[in-house]
């Protein structure tokens, strides 16, 4: 493409002067800096004015407008915006030098030079700057109504969150200059002129489209630039829906935009859209997300009708990852649905969320069955087995497909491909019979699940393993005594996290317990409602034998529970 050769490397005083102006387009996301941010880039100066080697700042893209010199910022705003904000701040600080009689002539120059270089101009009849930097709607105003004719807000505690970072980002840089440089203007602007202006590099792209721009913005994501993957996919869709239509119409748009997005959470949002299209389509990996949305939508109408179906579907996402959502308050499989969805969430396994979707749409009645299956499946295959997730993925997405383009549409045709990547009996046996799961974190919950649905079986119950009155017990102590070591050869240390080491106790009796022999700790045992302790873990000796032997038998239960009648 013709225009992804306009690339060049410039200095800050490049970008900004000339006479050159930049937009921010009003569908961009607010300014986000933090003072973690304002941090590095105060010590990229820093630094830059000790060893005086150019420092490379990233890429900046911009987009032709038809007028000359005036840009659109594609990628690179909050860059622009805060070194212009730096540029403020030394404003600031020679006003204030000025203000004490401090050179007053020459730092009243020197401000005037600053304005002409890096903000903009006055108008003779508003005094108000036509300022080289504008921002996204949200922003502008405050940027061109305080922070550049350096007025403090009226009522900072009402700032929007975006306006109170942007005076943040001035005072940070106002207390670092005056701090470093003291009363010395001409230090201060030859820190500005000579190593900010002159010393930070940038590579400038410059498109003359937005489709170029977004072509960019995907080699240049890749390589872990400012925007998410989130800001590419909105800035896409609302450049194809800025085209044709109207300010109000932009404003409606962002409004379900940021709703959407918002329920599912900035971060997370990107991985919402791939389950969405992993429900439809052959499997998109994170890193073809952008090339994949470029494809699908193409036109206006194509941008209201995903982000119709986003909402739609942002619903079912938060009801799947929060069982306890209201939404499955009036589903006739609502207790089965969301025993198996807080399994599932224990597990931590995210695979099936697109082949729910799929199912949830087209074969709703299957849902609450299905969902059990894929319940047992990873429990065998993620917990137990530990497989390779990438390969359970490529099934759900290929079931997901065939559900969706109407391929499949019973019971059996899902079980034929679920088949695929169900750890038999024969195997799901052998891995649990030697597993070791930690009680530390997330795994204290899944080792008090395993024992919890094995004891519900045994002893026709229904425990609930969140329930707080009892308790993992272990059985080998994890602070074991000499007389324990010894009596495990010396290897006591492999013994502790091995599923056969552990039972249910009640809260009471496991205090009881502690780190006694195993002589008094089953006399202990004897007293429990568990079958599990008062039966299966009553022994003469506990030994390595004894765990061998009693992991087997739990493996033998198991396989019984985590099942899929095929």
């Amino acid at each position: 493409m013709k225009n992804l050769l306009d690339t060049r490397t410039g200095t800050l005083q490049d970008i900004l002067g000339n006479g050159k102006t930049y937009n921010i387009p009003s569908f961009q996301r607010d300014y986000s800096w933090e003072e973690e941010h304002w941090e590095d880039l105060w010590n990229d100066f820093l630094s830059t004015k000790e060893t005086e080697q150019p420092h490379y700042m990233g890429t900046i893209v911009l987009q032709n407008t038809g007028k000359q010199d005036c840009f659109t910022v594609v990628d690179g705003q909050q860059r622009l915006t805060t070194m212009t904000i730096f540029a403020v701040a030394i404003i600031k600080v020679l006003q204030d030098l000025s203000n004490k009689e401090i050179e007053r002539k020459k730092n009243e120059e020197r401000i005037e030079e600053i304005k002409r270089t890096f903000i903009g101009k006055k108008t003779i009849a508003t005094l108000y700057y036509e300022s080289k930097l504008k921002l996204n709607r949200n922003n502008n105003l405050f940027f061109q109504d305080n922070i550049l004719i350096l007025r403090e807000p009226v009522a900072y505690s009402k700032l929007k969150d975006s306006e109170k970072l942007l005076w943040n980002s001035f005072k940070y840089f106002y207390n670092k200059i005056s701090s470093e440089f003291s009363n010395d203007g001409e230090k201060i602007t030859d820190f500005l002129e000579n190593i900010v202006a002159k010393k930070m590099i940038f590579i400038q792209i410059i498109v003359d489209n937005e489709l170029d721009a977004y072509t960019v913005f995907e080699t240049l994501n890749a390589r872990g630039v400012e925007l998410t993957t989130t800001d590419l996919l909105k800035n896409y869709l609302f450049s194809l829906w800025a085209k044709n239509n109207a300010e109000s119409q932009i404003e409606f748009l962002e409004e379900k935009w940021n709703k959407i997005v918002h329920n599912i959470g900035f971060k997370e949002f990107p991985t919402f859209i791939r389950y969405y299209l992993n429900s439809m389509q052959k499997l998109v990996r994170k890193e073809q997300l952008f090339k994949v949305i470029k494809l699908k939508v193409k036109s206006e109408k194509d941008v209201s009708k995903i982000l119709d179906e986003l909402e739609k579907k942002q619903i079912l996402y938060n009801a799947i990852k929060n069982p306890d959502d209201d939404f499955w308050n009036d589903h006739k499989d609502k207790r089965l649905i969301v025993k198996a969805l807080n399994e599932l969430k224990l597990f931590g396994v995210s695979q099936p969320i697109p082949i729910l979707f799929s199912l949830y749409d087209n074969l709703p009645d299957l849902f609450a069955d299905i969902l059990w299956d894929i319940v047992n499946i990873s429990f065998r295959y993620n917990i137990i087995a530990k497989k390779n997730p990438n390969e359970q993925e490529v099934i759900y997405n290929t079931i997901s497909q065939k559900i969706f383009k109407k391929e499949i549409l019973n019971k059996k045709n899902i079980h034929d491909e679920l088949k695929k990547i169900y750890v038999e009996d024969s195997d799901f046996k052998q891995f649990f019979s030697t597993k070791e799961l930690s009680t530390g974190g997330k795994n204290k919950k899944k080792v008090k699940y395993i024992l919890t649905k094995i004891e519900n079986q045994l002893n026709n119950t229904d425990n609930d393993w969140s329930d707080a009155n009892f308790t993992i017990e272990h059985i080998l102590p994890e602070n074991y005594s000499c007389e324990w070591d010894n009596v495990f050869k010396n290897n006591a240390s492999k013994f502790i996290y091995r599923i056969g080491n552990y039972t249910l106790l009640e809260d009471k009796l496991n205090r009881e317990c502690s780190n006694k022999s195993y002589i008094e700790k089953k006399e202990i045992y004897k007293k429990s409602r568990y079958k599990l302790t008062n039966s299966y873990c009553v022994k003469d000796e506990w030994n390595i034998s004894a765990i061998g032997q009693y992991q087997e038998k739990l493996a033998d239960f198991a396989s019984s529970i985590w099942k899929i009648q095929f």
